[in-house]
């Protein structure tokens, strides 16, 4: 889960540079994310509940891509 929500920083972070008005709603769910593994630490991503914790935002962010292909 942690490499993942290092991908995602790195996604959100081309993102915002690219056009962060269209791409508003994406970089909310990394926020998310990350406030979330803050949460319940960085150190313990591997518990079930808060791993999903973590990755039900990036699955809400890969999802908003297919619905927006032009993004």
């Amino acid at each position: 889960m942690t490499r993942k929500l290092a991908a995602a920083v790195v996604v959100r972070t081309a993102m915002q540079e690219k056009d962060p008005a269209l791409y508003a709603v994406p970089i909310g769910y990394v926020d998310q994310a990350e406030r979330q593994a803050d949460h319940y630490g960085r150190d313990n991503l591997g518990a079930k509940g808060n791993s999903l914790a973590v990755s039900l935002p990036l699955q809400r962010m890969v999802a908003w891509f297919r619905e927006h292909p032009e993004g």
